[in-house]
């Protein structure tokens, strides 16, 4: 059963004193009725018609699907007097990634009272419905459940200093060459084998995504990986039976998951949004 994380409800607690907000106004849990994010835990997830996992607060980031907790892992904050005044400035920092924003996944707000906006960490989505002309709602990677969470909200209401943003791993250097858009229509998709069912692309089927077809897509990630320095040619380690070919298979898994345990992120061999965006947008080490 979904329940608040003591974590949490130390912020709760502490926002109540701040704000002199109610309680209630201070939600932690979605109501029964509540399927999926970050205010529901695993035994809440969204599913689709097929029974499939189609819930963004999983299927992100590895941060969120490598802990299936039962834990809430938001929480929305009513409206007082600095609430908006407050939602800028989080927001800020968080794009500014002080470290003690780093666990924070997303924050859905309003900066006048009618247009609500979305910081996202993994660049997923750029809004939220309308209820958060009246709230702000402040996401929590899942795998932060047992850190503390008051530090960047002290900042705000105490004062002191932006703590250091983390520094990039010595010796590392940007990725090269342009970014390019996770190309499938939404984060249940992956690239993976062809027996993966219909959110798994494998380049088998000329599916068409974007503009490109399903075998392109695919050759263009491998193909950023070779801008980085790997060996993804023919012959080469990786994909030395097909070469770069496109099309999923053993060779391919291979190459995803040595990236992945590179970038430290969870080495399932698929690449979703979060790998994805690693080729592109993470540093070079």
């Amino acid at each position: 059963m979904t329940y608040e994380p003591s974590k949490l409800s130390a912020l709760q607690d502490y926002l109540h004193a701040k704000t002199g907000l109610p309680y209630a106004a201070l939600g932690v849990v979605g109501d029964k009725n509540h399927r999926g994010g970050y205010h529901c835990g695993w035994d809440r997830r969204r599913k689709d018609g097929d029974g499939d996992l189609a819930d963004y607060s999983w299927q992100d980031s590895s941060r969120d699907s490598s802990r299936k907790t039962d834990a809430a892992s938001a929480i929305d904050i009513g409206s007082f007097d600095e609430l908006r005044k407050f939602s800028l400035w989080l927001v800020e920092q968080c794009r500014n990634g002080t470290a003690d924003t780093q666990d924070i996944r997303e924050v859905i707000y309003t900066p006048d009272g009618y247009k609500v906006k979305r910081w996202d960490r993994l660049h997923q989505s750029d809004t939220g419905d309308s209820s958060h002309r009246y709230h702000t709602h402040v996401s929590f990677h899942r795998d932060a459940e047992q850190r503390d969470k008051l530090a960047v909200f002290r900042r705000y209401f105490e004062g002191g200093k932006a703590p250091a943003k983390p520094s990039p791993p010595t010796g590392s250097k940007p990725a090269p060459g342009p970014k390019v858009k996770f190309p499938l229509p939404s984060s249940a998709y992956y690239f993976g084998p062809k027996s993966g069912g219909k959110h798994s692309v494998s380049g088998h089927y000329g599916r068409q995504f974007n503009g490109k077809d399903d075998t392109e897509w695919l050759q263009v990630w491998a193909g950023q990986l070779a801008k980085r320095g790997w060996s993804v040619g023919k012959g080469r380690t990786y994909l030395g039976r097909y070469g770069n070919d496109g099309k999923y298979g053993p060779e391919y898994e291979r190459l995803i998951k040595a990236f992945q345990a590179d970038q430290g992120l969870r080495q399932d061999g698929f690449i979703g949004p979060v790998t994805w965006r690693a080729a592109f947008e993470n540093p070079v080490t």
